[in-house]
This record gives structure tokens, C-alpha cells and sequence, in this order.
């Protein structure tokens, strides 16, 4: 019997190509589709599973008053420590630090050779256990032991010593201001999955730092992890940090709270940092899990797109087999032996576009690669089988069951006698079907176009600073007493080029994530005191990026007090109390950089605020610094030219020679700081292209089965259409007869539909400090994109029909 059911599904298959066509190709889109989006989303609900479920980050939340003024990632060094001493579920505990806080840009040589390194960090020995490295040379629980000795990634090991095993060999490694020293590679592990929310190229030992911070509690730039005991209770982990604060800080807890802060400690499982964290202070841009749950959501649509087209054209067609299905009723055939029919039919349809979405998924997944900017592996994983089965079984289902018990419910008389032109039991729920198509069409072209114009508003809103033009030169990670010479040679010469209009040097740049704040507070009340991030910088910064003075003065060479002297941004002036900036210009603070060492500054200008990271956030409160009077390891890292023309090459050449005279051992890496502030909206940009590539392919679909659906009714109506035609109906009224009910359902979707994209639109604009406005274009055009795509659809097909002779169309029945 099944073998008969699957001939007879073949045939049907082979007699309709058309609609085969249409059905196979639509469900094939959408099932890739849904496999890539698929693909995606196991890659980012995979971060950090393959290391220990029992390991947790500490987080430190502060609040001033009773209101949540930080959530940050990093906390202070003697942290981890003194959990592992002081709290019996604490099995394990390691700190990680990233090399920046320590000293400017690392650079690591071997022989002549040396580069820039980013991924630097300092652990503890227990981390490599704690995250679970594979060593491929060398022994975890050893390497990281004794002071000075390093594990490198094996992409390391092949860029520093190629062809040759890497262990025991020696790297120079240069602190900036802090000279060098030499490291032993003390083992090799395996490169870091791209799964992972902090990456690691060179982990030095914690006790190569020179100082003792086990005992430090106030240092706040590190992460720390513990592992818990099995059966371990957060809640009552957690409740036990606030005694261990209380027993090494004392009095200055005590003090703190007196002054109105407050701070928790909480547990952070790992394997829901790139999620769900977004703290500040992360080691790496994290995930977005809204992103996540937009793309399941977009994937189960443009399916639910694809197998409505599948029912719609199904039941539509269903009066050519009405005969069929009412000899083989009268016969002796079962309701469920009709509704097996058409449930094979439905298998061999969804396997054959199984079989092709495998195929079209393996073709687009380099694409889609690209185009996401992740790098999860290509090859085919237990998920992705386990989707492919679940995507087919669930469409036969689906798509196959409802058709069938249509079908098989008319009576055999009716169904012999051909009574079924159309059959008004499917003809409301494949309207409500055909309204659903269209008002996920019109949500995912609006949820398009509104990530699009949040994407874009974020880019061109004024941030405060000039940025275009500006080449960004990372400063020498080699120096030695003469860095000062050579930085005031590179310097002064760079800003003789033709090409080059202003040279500035600075701690930081706009994009980056500041680390550096200290607390600021009037002489006369020092429990006002607020904690205010610094940037070391020139006397020519200003000046090269255009900021607006709204009081007071920039530095000058000529004013040898201004060694001592401060400027704020807007923000920061507020914070400390002053109703505007002229009340604050000429004020003395106090810089709190210890209780044994604070300074009276003055402050001799305010500017404008200005966006020193993404518009996600709002403006952080600042202050300025000469750089060259700071006790500061890493004031002057970022070289800023701004370039007079377009001619980069040019630019670059000369800059690069200047740089090898001034810096012969530095390697010279550049970027332009337009690409590096863009960078902070890749997640936006990666959403964007995702979003747009299956809002397109959801109107593909939905167009196919629109065409479809259009092409079998206009055969239907042909009759009609010729006995129009000789009455004298014009080409624009049969157009007009024809296509006014999918008009009528398009408005129906555009009503239930545009409540809903504005609400979600409104409730996703929450995540941005600063957010565009809801325009009616991003509700009305893609209503207006719909109409068109569904009237250019469906008269494609009718004109077709229209233009034909009426008499042949009369003749036809």
C-alpha cells in the first residue's frame, strides 16, 4: 500500500511541475534558511560549554543611595584568594588580568623579530585547570608555577618559533616605561575555540607581576573566577562574600556606606557571559541573546511562510483530485487511508526539499560566514542533523495534515460529481493562512529597516569630535630613558609633512573603553568624592579633534602651571557639583589617588561632552591631564595625525619612515579611527545584514506561493475572465477583479501587524542610551513594499490570461 502511495505521490509530483516547483523550491529556501539560522544560533548558545559548568566569575554591582551605579566585570586582586581561604564551597580560585593595566602595548620579540600583541594576560596557576586548556607541550598544573614562565597559543608557537618546538625557548618581552624581561615558554596549548568569551594568545604567570596584590583591595582591573564544590548553593555562596569584605576591609567598608555606596558581589556562571552580561569592563564585546531570539523567531516564520504556501496551493488544487479521492472513497478507502495519500505525498515533497536545502545550506554557509563575521565550523554537527530531521518531520506534518483532512472529509458524491471549484470549508483558515504570510512579511521588513536606521542614526548622530580624516598610530611598545626625545622627534617631524594637519598624543581615543578613573572631590567635603575616568593627553588633542570649549582655556606650553591644572567634560563637571561651567572654571579639586596621596588641581576649562565610546551608552564624566607631568605607565599609547588629504599612501609611507628613525625596534601598526569607533556597532551591522538576507528570502517565498496561489486561481476564473472580455472589461478591471482580495488581506495583515512591529521596535530601542525615532516610513514602506511585490505578482500572471483570445478561453469548457 505505501509503495502504491508513494507511486501515486510521484506522479502527482510529475503531472503539476509547476506547482512542484514552486512548493520544493520555496520549502528548500526556507528549510536552509532555517538551517543556517540554525547553525548560528548553536554556535552562540555553545560559548564556553566545553569548559567546567561549576565555574563562575565574580561581579562587583555598586550603588550609591540605594540606586545601581556600576555593574562591572573586573574586581580587585586579593579577591579570589581570600574566597578560596575564607569559604569551604570555594574549591578552586584563579585571576586573570590583561597585560593593558600593567603597562602600555606589549610587544614581544624573538631575535630580530617583534609585534604588537594583544592578548596578553596574567593568571594564576590554577587558571589553566579552571578553563579547561589542552596542553599540546608542557604540564597544566606546572607552567605557570614559577615567575617569568608563559604558555602561548599554538598559533603563537608558529608565528615565533616556525618549524621548531617552542617549548623551553625564551620570548623578550617589552613592558613600554617598565623595560623588558625575558619569558620561558613553559607550554604550548591548543588555540582557543572561537566560542569563547575571552581569548588568550600569551599567559604569563601572576607572580611575574612585581608586586604582592594578594592583599590588595583596591586595584579594581581583575577578573576573578572560582570553582564551586558539587551541590554548591549559590544563594548561600553569594550571602558569604559579604563577611569575607567585612573581615579584610573594616573600616573603609564602614566609610563607604557611610558616604552612601554599597557594593554586592555575585556569581556569574561563564557560560552565560557572552549573552547575557554586558557589564563594563568585559574582557571581549559580548552577544546579544535578543539577536538570538530574533533569528529563531525570523527562521520559524519564513518555515511557517514556506509550509502555508505548501497548504494554500494544496487545498487550492484540491479539485483536480476530487474525482480520485471520491472513486477511491466509494471503493472502500478509509478516511485514514486518504489522509495517508496525502500525508505521502507531503513526505516526498518536504524529503526532496530537505535533500535540496542540505545542499543550498553547504553552498551559502562561506557566504553566511562572511557575512555574520563568526567563525563556527562549516562541517555538519549533531544540531544541525538533528534540525535537518526536525525541519522534515515537522513539515510533512504540518503541511501535509491539515490538506488531508480537507480532502477527505467531503462526501464521495460531491467529490465524483466535481462540486469542489471551491470548497468553502479550507477558504477561511487559508485566508487567515495568507494574512499571516503577509504580516510576517511586513514585520520583517520593518524590523529591517528599523535596525538599519538605529544602525545608521547611531553613525552620524554628532558625537562631539571631528574623527574623519584621523589615522591612529599605536605607540612604541620598546622604550627606554629616550622615549621622550624620540616621541618629541617622531612627533615633530611627522607634523612637517605636507600631509599631515595636526599630531596629537593621548592615553586613549574615542572608542575605547577607558580603565583608568580616579576619585575627585571638593577640598571641603571629601565624602563627596566621585570616581572619574582620566585621559592623559597633549596640549594639541583638543585642537586635532575640534572640541568645544563651553568655558575656560585648553593647555598651553607657556603656562608651566599646568602641570597641575585639569579640564573636565560636561559630565563630570556635574558630577562634582557645578551648576555650569563658568561656576566650575577655576576651581580647585582634589585628585584621590590614595590616602597618602592627594593633590589639589585646578580646573582651567570645561568642553562639550563628547562620545568616547558607542552611542549605546550614555557620556561617562571625564578628565583631562597633561600627560607628559603623569606618573603613568601607559599615558601617550595612541598617536593621533590628522590627514589633509586622500593620498594615504603616500601618507603612510612618509609617516613609517619617520617612525623607524624615531622607533627602529617598535613595530608600526596604524588604523583609521572612523573604522575603529564603527567597530563597537558590529553586532548592529552582523544583525542588519542577517536581518535583511531572510526578511529577503521570507518575501521570495511568500511571493512564490503568492504566484502559485494567483496563477491557479486566474486558470480557475478563465472562463470567466473570456465571457469579461466580450462584455468589454478594460485589461486594468480584470487586473483590479483579480487581485483586490489579496489586497484585502494585505490591509487586514498591515492593521494587526503595525501595533505589534512598533511596540517591538520601541521595547529593542531600550538597549541604546540614545534612540532614533520611530518614523512613519519604517511602518508605512514595507506595507507599501508588500502591495507592490503581491500586485506586480499576481499580475504577472493575469495579464498573461487577459491578453489571450476570449473565445479560445469560452472554447476551453
Amino acid at each position: 500500500m505505501w509503495k502504491n502511495h508513494l507511486i501515486i505521490a510521484y506522479r502527482n509530483l510529475r503531472k503539476n511541475k509547476v506547482f512542484s516547483i514552486i512548493n520544493i523550491v520555496g520549502l528548500a529556501i526556507a528549510m536552509a534558511a532555517g538551517l543556517l539560522i540554525l547553525k548560528y544560533v548553536t554556535f552562540e548558545l555553545s560559548y564556553d560549554d566545553f569548559r567546567k559548568p561549576s565555574v563562575y566569575r565574580v561581579v562587583d554591582y555598586a550603588y550609591l543611595n540605594g540606586e545601581m551605579v556600576g555593574k562591572r566585570a573586573q574586581t580587585v586582586p586579593a579577591l579570589a584568594p581570600a574566597l578560596l581561604r575564607e569559604i569551604p564551597e570555594v574549591k578552586n580560585s584563579a585571576r586573570l588580568v590583561h597585560s593593558g593595566p600593567l603597562m602600555s602595548d606589549p610587544v614581544m620579540q624573538v631575535d630580530a623579530r617583534s609585534f604588537h600583541e594583544d592578548k596578553v594576560y596574567y593568571a594564576d596557576a590554577a587558571f589553566l585547570d579552571l578553563f579547561s586548556y589542552k596542553m599540546v607541550h608542557g604540564y597544566q598544573d606546572q607552567a605557570l608555577t614559577q615567575p617569568n614562565n608563559v604558555v602561548i597559543s599554538m598559533e603563537m608557537a608558529d608565528k615565533y618559533f616556525p618549524g621548531q618546538d617552542g617549548l623551553g625557548k625564551e620570548l623578550t618581552f617589552y613592558m613600554g616605561d617598565r623595560g623588558n624581561t625575558q619569558l620561558k615558554v613553559s607550554g604550548i596549548f591548543e588555540n582557543i575555540p572561537d566560542n569563547s568569551h575571552v581569548h588568550t594568545d600569551f599567559i604569563i604567570s601572576f607572580n611575574s607581576i612585581p608586586w604582592n596584590l594578594d592583599d590588595n583591595w583596591d586595584w579594581g582591573n581583575f577578573y576573578n573566577y572560582v570553582e564551586l564544590t558539587p551541590q554548591s548553593n549559590l544563594a548561600v555562596v553569594e550571602g558569604k562574600f559579604l563577611d569575607v569584605m567585612e573581615k579584610y576591609l573594616g573600616e573603609s567598608l564602614t566609610e563607604w556606606r557611610n558616604s552612601g555606596y554599597t557594593s554586592t558581589l555575585n556569581l556569574q556562571p561563564i557560560q552565560d557571559i557572552h549573552l547575557d552580561s554586558h557589564l563594563e569592563a568585559e574582557a571581549e564585546p559580548n552577544g546579544s541573546r535578543n539577536m538570538v531570539r530574533f533569528l529563531t523567531l525570523i527562521a520559524i516564520f519564513i518555515l511557517i511562510i514556506a509550509w502555508i504556501n505548501y497548504v494554500n496551493l494544496t487545498i487550492a488544487k484540491s479539485v483536480e483530485r476530487a474525482k480520485e479521492m471520491g472513486i477511491r472513497k466509494v471503493v472502500g478507502s478509509s478516511k485514514g487511508q486518504l489522509i495517508a495519500q496525502f500525508m505521502t505525498g507531503s513526505f516526498l515533497l518536504n524529503g526532496l526539499a530537505a535533500i535540496l536545502a542540505i545542499a543550498i545550506s553547504h553552498l551559502m554557509m562561506p557566504i553566511f560566514q562572511n557575512l555574520t563575521k563568526v567563525g563556527f565550523s562549516p562541517t555538519p554537527s549533531t544540531a544541525l542533523s538533528i534540525g535537518v530531521a526536525a525541519l522534515f518531520l515537522t513539515g510533512t506534518i504540518l503541511s501535509g495534515l491539515y490538506p488531508a483532512y480537507i480532502m477527505s472529509s467531503f462526501q464521495p458524491l460531491q467529490m465524483i460529481k466535481g462540486h469542489l471549484k471551491n470548497p468553502s470549508q479550507g477558504v477561511p483558515i487559508r485566508k487567515a493562512l495568507i494574512v499571516f504570510q503577509f504580516a510576517a512579511s511586513i514585520a520583517l521588513i520593518a524590523g529591517t529597516l528599523g535596525v538599519r536606521q538605529q544602525l545608521s542614526f547611531m553613525k552620524e548622530q554628532d558625537k562631539g569630535l571631528n574623527m574623519e580624516q584621523t589615522l591612529i598610530v599605536k605607540g612604541p611598545g620598546i622604550k627606554d630613558s629616550t622615549y621622550q626625545q624620540h616621541l618629541v622627534f617622531f612627533k615633530n617631524e611627522v607634523s612637517k609633512l605636507p600631509h599631515i594637519q595636526d599630531a596629537s598624543v593621548s592615553s586613549s581615543i574615542p572608542g575605547k573603553e577607558l580603565s583608568w578613573a580616579r576619585q575627585f572631590y571638593h577640598p571641603a567635603q571629601p565624602e563627596s568624592g566621585k570616581g572619574i575616568n582620566i585621559i592623559a593627553i597633549d596640549e594639541d588633542f583638543f585642537q586635532l579633534y575640534g572640541a568645544d570649549f563651553l568655558a575656560g582655556r585648553n593647555f598651553s606650553r607657556e603656562v608651566t602651571s599646568d602641570r597641575g591644572n585639569l579640564i573636565l567634560n560636561e559630565t563630570a563637571m556635574r558630577q562634582l557639583g557645578f551648576k555650569n561651567a563658568e561656576e566650575a572654571t577655576q576651581k580647585t579639586i582634589i585628585w584621590h589617588e590614595s590616602d597618602e596621596d592627594k593633590h589639589a588641581k585646578t580646573i582651567i576649562g570645561v568642553i562639550r561632552d563628547f562620545n568616547q565610546e558607542s552611542l549605546h551608552k550614555e557620556v561617562v564624566p571625564m578628565v583631562f591631564a597633561l600627560k607628559e607631568y603623569l606618573n603613568a605607565p601607559w599615558a601617550g599609547e595612541y598617536y593621533s595625525l590628522k590627514i589633509r588629504s586622500h593620498d594615504y599612501t603616500t601618507a603612510l609611507s612618509e609617516i613609517k619612515l619617520i617612525w623607524e628613525k624615531a622607533f627602529p625596534n617598535s613595530p608600526f601598526e596604524y588604523f583609521f579611527l572612523d573604522d575603529y569607533f564603527n567597530n563597537q556597532y558590529l553586532s548592529e551591522q552582523n544583525f542588519a545584514r542577517i536581518f535583511s538576507l531572510f526578511a529577503g528570502l521570507a518575501i521570495l517565498i511568500a511571493c512564490l506561493g503568492l504566484f502559485g496561489l494567483a496563477s491557479y486561481m486566474t486558470i480557475q476564473r478563465t472562463k470567466e475572465i473570456g465571457i469579461r472580455k466580450v462584455l468589454g472589461a478594460s485589461m486594468i478591471h480584470i487586473i483590479t477583479l483579480l487581485s483586490k482580495d489579496f489586497f484585502l488581506l494585505i490591509a487586514a495583515a498591515s492593521v494587526m501587524t503595525l501595533p505589534l512591529v512598533y511596540f517591538i521596535l520601541k521595547s529593542w530601542l531600550q538597549n541604546y542610551a540614545y534612540q532614533m525615532d520611530i518614523h512613519w516610513r519604517i511602518l508605512l514602506l514595507p506595507i507599501l513594499l508588500v502591495f507592490l511585490v503581491a500586485f506586480f505578482t499576481v499580475t504577472l500572471q493575469t495579464v498573461k490570461t487577459a491578453l489571450e483570445n476570449p473565445v479560445k478561453s469560452l472554447r476551453s469548457e
